[in-house]
């Protein structure tokens, strides 16, 4: 006999395991963050907090889901139709992470679009619209009792695939302004600059890429794996690849500021408060001459008494 755990929960479990490995890491990019960056200003410092204190919390209700249905209510199959408390939880505070990094990555398109406020309210609007799919999946899951009740309602699919649709485009759409700007802007720049906006380009590619990915796949999940909370686990990872995303925007700062710093030209720098700024060139130190001089003296004696000083000379700095 086929045990329904498996094919209910497994790839659920499996998923939930991958999401607390991926805590972790959020957990050391947060540590790593306030050793190295504690110039930030105090806004960017309480969005790092409060994103690993929500990370926290949901990875919290993450176990406790998993345990009561695998732990608690052990041998009792029937429980697997039933929809977990918790999972509102994970849901609302998943949004809220989401929410939290998306909007830090829309103040990056104002700034780099030089206040487009077209393009910028837009993808804003889009993720006002993520924000009221994930109410509304999070009042759906208490409203019924069990998931085929869930699936069964047309409502259901709605706010899971337009909220999980919706973080895609603004994933995508900020991924595009990003690169469209930085490509348009690097013609003026010198060789070193070039290769640090395109590590810009690549890492904001890539994370809007896997992002958006995720909610895809979800989606994709949701409507043809009927019979699994499979999609449920791919939701709960989705928030820790935002939050993992957002800490490494941080973090990589000091790597693209340092890169290729031995050239003696205008460099490109990523600001955690003013988006892009050009570096002066480094002053090299002016070399010195340094004088010694030396004094004889002759007493009545006839003996000589040396005087040794050092002394720099006036105008012996080379400018």
């Amino acid at each position: 006999m086929e045990n329904p755990a498996e094919s209910f929960f497994g790839g659920m479990l499996v998923e939930i395991m991958i999401a607390c490995v991926l805590y972790g890491i959020t957990t050391l990019q947060s540590f790593i963050y306030f050793q190295k960056y504690q110039n930030d200003t105090p806004s960017l410092k309480f969005m790092v907090a409060a994103i690993w204190i929500l990370e926290t919390v949901h990875t919290a209700f993450c176990m406790q889901v998993v345990y009561s249905y695998l732990i608690s209510n052990f041998g009792e199959f029937e429980y697997f139709l039933s929809i977990n408390k918790g999972v509102g939880v994970t849901v609302i505070v998943e949004v809220i992470i989401s929410t939290l990094v998306q909007a830090f990555y829309v103040k990056r398109v104002w700034i780099m679009s030089n206040k487009a406020k077209v393009l910028t309210f837009f993808i804003g609007f889009v993720t006002f619209c993520r924000i009221g799919f994930g109410i509304g999946s999070t009042i759906l899951s208490y409203h019924y009792d069990n998931w085929v009740n869930f699936r069964a309602h047309t409502s259901s699919l709605v706010t899971v695939s337009g909220g999980l649709g919706a973080a895609a485009l603004v994933d995508v759409l900020v991924a595009l302004t990003l690169s469209f700007y930085l490509t348009r802007g690097r013609t003026s720049w010198q060789k070193a600059s070039n290769s640090k906006i395109n590590l810009i380009m690549l890492y904001a590619v890539n994370s809007g890429a896997i992002t958006a990915s995720a909610s895809v796949l979800s989606v994709i999940l949701y409507a043809t794996q009927t019979h699994s909370l499979v999609f449920l686990g791919l939701v709960e990872i989705q928030g820790k690849l935002y939050a993992n995303s957002f800490l490494g925007s941080l973090n990589a700062r000091s790597h693209i500021r340092n890169k290729n710093t031995a050239a003696q030209y205008p460099s490109f720098e990523f600001s955690s408060n003013s988006g892009f700024r050009g570096v002066p060139p480094p002053v090299m130190s002016a070399p010195k001459v340094e004088v010694f001089q030396q004094t004889i003296v002759t007493n009545d004696m006839g003996e000589q008494e040396t005087d040794f000083s050092l002394k720099n000379l006036k105008g012996g700095e080379l400018v």
